[in-house]
């Protein structure tokens, strides 16, 4: 980290919440506007880190303590209620991680792809235009984000430095009473840190129509239908047989939901996902299902839910068949474990949770998994190239995770989150990584502001 940068992040931080008091947030029909979030995050890892499980990894250190940075801060100019134009940097700092940059080398992208650092990158910059000729449609074209439903399927992975996902596209929305149809164009950004991103290559392109319609009535359901395409065309994929080739991946599926019915709500996403990676012909699906139950007029508002996630895996590693369901764009961070442990991959994923909100400011969730492979000849994802046993004799038995994250919202645009999770490994992991028991803990500071200029 250069001294410049170590000056400048203590230093704003502290005058923004010196001034945090007499801030004020931009109003919706504010011409011109200046935002800004800032977010440091602390976080201790005991016995793992994110490429590897166990107490001698290859890479980093099996006990780390790092902190992690980001500032986004930009401009949104609206002159009129149809037109908005967005200009945002990001900036991603991370400090004293023992994990080197070059473990997150991506040999398809023949580039890093780092989810914890990317200096000033262009963040949200766009142009949207809403209402044209008066037709219920908006267009959106620029770097944004795409993000849907619960976002299993596009999801902005927010938790990560970087931000996972983040899109230069071309959006196209129609919206009618009930619901919306998304049409869109566009390719995934690369967090190369040192790079700006429009030198050089991105990671996806990708075409599709997302949409949602709400039924009306005591029983109404909400439909959200879509169909997408998720391709790379450099050749870096190798298939079964030893030949390389493209990704040429599609997918189709559906997502039900219903938000309230005498106190329970709950959801399912099914998804198919086909094409051709390399040479072999992909045949891969997924799942999740989710169903809650919200005691509203207790104290403390409690909220029990139970969920199953399931990503098929490949059974027969030689048989140039693709089955292993990739997740599409969707997120992780908050999904599959807080620990991050696991991909929506070859995974069966049981989880129960409970949320509770003492006080209007304080929100509270514990959660806990049985995570389990679908496929034993397939491997745990967290690293594909480290965590497989191909003949299947150390069964499918991965690890139980429990997971307690509480949040404060403060006065003045600030929050606090702080977390704890603890992992056992079961027999899959104790074989092929290690039989310790794993800690992770958290502390979190956010700070938004936003205030008129014209």
């Amino acid at each position: 980290m250069t001294r410049t940068k170590k000056i400048f992040f203590p230093a704003l931080a502290g005058f923004l919440i010196l001034s945090s008091a007499g801030s004020a947030q931009a109003a919706a029909d504010d011409t011109l506007s200046f935002g800004m979030t800032m977010r440091f995050r602390y976080e201790f890892q005991d016995n793992f880190n994110q490429k590897y499980y166990g107490e001698n990894p290859q890479l980093g250190s099996a006990d780390d303590g790092f902190l992690l940075g980001r500032i986004r801060a930009g401009l949104d100019y609206k002159p009129s209620g149809k037109i908005h134009l967005a200009l945002w940097l990001q900036d991603s700092e991370c400090w004293d991680m023992a994990l080197p940059d070059r473990a997150f080398y991506n040999g398809k992208l023949e580039m890093e792809d780092n989810p914890n650092k990317d200096q000033w990158e262009l963040w949200e910059t766009y142009l949207e235009i809403t209402g044209p000729a008066d037709l219920p449609l908006a267009i959106k074209v620029g770097r944004q984000r795409i993000y849907y439903g619960d976002k299993k399927i596009f999801g902005p992975g927010e938790w990560g430095n970087t931000g996972r996902w983040t899109w230069d596209a071309a959006k196209l929305s129609h919206t009618f009473q009930g619901g919306f149809v998304d049409t869109y164009y566009g390719r995934t950004m690369v967090h190369e840190p040192v790079e700006f991103s429009l030198n050089h290559r991105h990671s996806y392109e990708s075409f599709g129509v997302y949409g949602q319609y709400v039924a009306e009535g005591f029983c109404a359901l909400g439909f959200e239908p879509f169909f997408l395409s998720k391709r790379d065309d450099h050749e870096s994929y190798t298939g079964e047989d030893g030949g390389t080739g493209n990704l040429d991946s599609y997918y189709g599926g559906i997502r039900i939901f219903k938000q309230d019915l005498h106190g329970f709500d709950g959801s399912l996403t099914s998804v198919r996902q086909f094409g051709h990676y390399a040479g072999d012909d992909i045949r891969a699906y997924g799942y999740h299902g989710l169903l809650a139950y919200n005691l509203k007029h207790v104290g403390m508002q409690p909220r029990v839910s139970v969920e199953y996630s399931f990503a098929s895996g490949d059974a027969d590693p030689g048989d140039s068949r693709h089955e292993t369901f990739d997740g599409a764009f969707g997120a992780r961070d908050t999904m599959y474990g807080r620990m991050n442990l696991f991909h929506w991959m070859n995974l069966r994923d049981a989880q129960i949770n409970l949320e509770v909100r003492p006080r209007d400011w304080f929100y509270l969730k514990a959660e806990f998994h049985k995570f389990r492979l679908a496929e034993e000849k397939d491997a745990w994802y967290l690293n594909a190239a480290q965590y497989r046993d191909k003949t299947g004799s150390s069964g499918d038995e991965v690890g139980r995770e429990f997971d307690l994250v509480g949040k404060f919202d403060l006065a003045h645009g600030n929050s606090i989150q702080v977390g704890f999770g603890h992992f056992w490994p079961d027999e899959f992991a104790a074989d092929l990584a290690s039989g310790k028991e794993a800690n992770w803990v958290f502390v979190e500071w956010m700070y938004k502001f936003s205030t008129a200029i014209l």
